[in-house]
C-alpha cells in the first residue's frame, strides 16, 4: 500500500483534468501509471501548487525525484543525467520536448540544482 499524503488526491485531480491522461514526458497512459509529480519538494514547501506539478509516468516520476531526469528550461526539451545514458529506454527521452505551462520557474529551478550535480 502507498501512503498519500493529505491533498494529494485533490493535487493529482487538478493536474489530470489540466493536462489528461497523459504523462509529460512520454506521453497518452493509463491512469494507474501516472502520479502527479511536485517539481518543488513537497518536504521543503509543503504545498501541493497546480502550477509547480506535472503528470509524470511512475518510473519517470522516481527518475525525475532522484535527479536523473530534468527539463531545460530554455528549450523545454527533456535531459537525462549521464547515469542514464546506458539504458536505452532513458537515454532515448533526452530532447523529447515538454509543452510549455506554469510550472516553467519550477522546472528551471529543479533543472539548475540537478544538472549541476552532474558534472
Amino acid at each position: 500500500m502507498v501512503r498519500v499524503r493529505k491533498g494529494q488526491d485533490k493535487f493529482r485531480e487538478s493536474l489530470l483534468q489540466r493536462d489528461g491522461l497523459v504523462c509529460a514526458v512520454t506521453g497518452p497512459c493509463p491512469a494507474k501509471a501516472l502520479e502527479a509529480a511536485h517539481l518543488r519538494a513537497f518536504a521543503t514547501h509543503g504545498t501541493h501548487d497546480p502550477d509547480e506539478g506535472l503528470l509524470l509516468r511512475a518510473d519517470i516520476h522516481s527518475l525525475f525525484d532522484a535527479g536523473l531526469i530534468a527539463v531545460d528550461p530554455t528549450t523545454m526539451k527533456v535531459v537525462v543525467a549521464p547515469a542514464l545514458k546506458g539504458y536505452p529506454g532513458y537515454a532515448g527521452l533526452q530532447d523529447v520536448s515538454i509543452s510549455p505551462g506554469p510550472f516553467a520557474k519550477a522546472l528551471a529551478d529543479h533543472h539548475q540544482e540537478v544538472a549541476s550535480a552532474w558534472a
